[in-house]
């Protein structure tokens, strides 16, 4: 009975002892750059200093909604406003000429 364990542990450590164990190593190239995606950046914006006409796309496309607060990108070429409309709060995007934009 013991015979019967002993001879397949011996078998599966033979097999292992006689197996050829090689680690590979990978070159490596230290001046690879790496690029993470541009975020965009918002500033900061007071609701009174939005442009007139991105007021006024507020008020045509969600009527009955406030601005609770505004951001703009540096160039002042995309704002970014948080509208709450009732419970429902949304984040919308729009560019210096009441035009909507989908993110």
């Amino acid at each position: 009975m013991k015979n019967l364990f002993v001879l397949p542990v011996l078998a599966f450590g033979l097999l292992l002892g006689t197996q050829e164990i090689s680690a590979q190593e990978i070159a490596s190239n230290d001046n690879t750059e790496v690029t993470t995606p541009a975020q965009d950046k918002y500033i900061d914006l007071a609701v009174e200093n939005l442009p007139q006409k991105v007021l006024d796309a507020v008020s045509k496309d969600f009527a009955g909604a406030t601005i609770e607060k505004a951001a703009a990108k540096e160039d002042a070429s995309e704002f970014k406003l948080i509208l709450k409309q009732g419970e429902k709060e949304m984040e919308v995007f729009c560019d210096a000429d009441g035009n909507w934009i989908t993110k």
